[in-house]
């Protein structure tokens, strides 16, 4: 028996409930992506505990009252950072639950953070770690994908992040959202009209997908990457589709004021960067000092005259949002925008003081979203209906 003396949890107001199935009900924070799903009396007890009693009256309310509640939360990154972000089990089983009794709803919702005993601690952890051993904090994306991957899976990060946009030989986009939605505009925006004659600069090339694709269609391309495997298996691919004349791969050396002189006194009449530039706001690494606005004026110098800076980046505003809703009616929750406890991407106005402090001006903008397929997925609908990326072209003023 618990201390009857002792205060009981208070439920937070930020929780959200919905009808799952008769008699089950999903409980959600969507400030930190916990979930459980339970029955009317877990239900009734977080009702309670907004005000909540004294313990002795808590257990004179519920006296004896068996709660049928699961965990339902999993991590946001299992199906990795093109999948589903949500982070909610939808299959979670509830029928053949054991009952807690009231000590351990209690503590299922105090570890799910439905119900919290100090409030100021709780808003304090929603925030980005110190160092590798902070626990008070809940950490940014960067810092619980880096956990998750690392010790989690044991795995590279960079690894993993490349597996998931690419198929096992890196010839091709895996199918999902990456093929979808930011290849599909790459091939149709990036056609022999456009590219054809250019001089491109891929940074951040990756295994070179797209600086295949620039070279298909008549460009002559430079690749800069900072992983000399990725650098290995670019120059293989394009030696293999007959591009190595067209392509050529260069390591690209830390800071990136230093690292750019590889590129000597060459100039691009684009330069092309594909899901870079956020790590430059907000480094994966603590240790790594990373500046936008000394990229985006470093890459500027190298601009041909008449040339342009292309970002195709994660959206600011909607990619690793939660996918709510029935497939055919997405909707979504945003918890943040101005202060980023979690969000690693900028927001347009920080997109637009970058370059305005670079030297630039923004003269296109699109945000890109998916075309309905012939057996639209949960991922394609909320495509279709929320930009998971967007594109900007940046040039100096009075430029093209």
């Amino acid at each position: 028996m618990s201390d009857p003396e002792a205060a009981p949890p208070k439920s937070l107001p930020e929780l959200l409930i919905s009808i799952e199935r008769p008699g089950e009900y999903l409980v959600a924070n969507p400030l930190v992506r916990t979930y459980a799903l339970g029955d009317l009396s877990f239900v009734q007890l977080l009702s309670a505990l907004r005000s909540p009693p004294g313990r002795q009256e808590l257990e004179r309310d519920f006296p004896g009252t068996p709660f049928r509640v699961v965990d339902a939360t999993i991590p946001p990154f299992r199906d990795g950072l093109l999948g589903d972000p949500t982070a909610l089990d939808r299959e979670a089983p509830l029928e053949d639950a054991p009952p807690l009794d009231l000590d351990e709803a209690l503590e299922l919702s105090r570890r799910l953070m439905l119900t919290v005993d100090d409030e100021e601690m709780y808003a304090a952890h929603r925030g980005a770690r110190k160092n590798v051993l902070d626990r008070a904090h809940r950490g940014t994306l960067h810092q619980r994908v880096g956990e998750y991957v690392m010790l989690g899976l044991r795995s590279d990060v960079d690894d993993w992040w490349v597996a998931q946009k690419f198929s096992e030989d890196r010839r091709e986009p895996r199918p999902g959202l990456y093929s979808d939605v930011q290849f599909r505009f790459m091939e149709s925006y990036y056609d022999a009209a456009r590219v054809g004659g250019m001089r491109v600069l891929d940074f951040g090339c990756g295994p070179g997908l797209f600086a295949r694709l620039f070279a298909r269609n008549g460009a002559t391309v430079v690749g800069l990457d900072t992983n000399p495997g990725h650098l290995q298996t670019a120059a293989r691919l394009s030696e293999q589709d007959g591009l190595a004349e067209r392509t050529e791969y260069l390591e690209l050396e830390l800071p990136v004021a230093k690292g750019l002189e590889v590129l000597g006194d060459q100039r691009f009449d684009l330069i092309f960067l594909s899901d870079v530039l956020m790590f430059y706001f907000h480094p994966y690494d603590a240790q790594l000092e990373l500046d936008p606005v000394e990229l985006l004026s470093g890459l500027a110098k190298l601009l041909a005259p008449g040339g342009t800076i292309a970002v195709l980046e994660p959206n600011g505003t909607f990619w690793q949002q939660p996918w709510l809703g029935d497939p055919e009616r997405p909707f979504t929750i945003v918890t943040e925008h101005a202060d980023r406890r979690y969000g690693v991407t900028p927001t347009l106005e920080q997109l637009s003081r970058a370059a305005e402090d670079s030297g630039l001006a923004i003269r296109r903008v699109r945000e890109l979203v998916a075309q309905r397929s012939q057996a639209p997925d949960r991922a394609n609908r909320f495509a279709q209906e929320f930009p998971v990326w967007w594109f900007f072209e940046l040039s100096p003023p009075g430029g093209a």
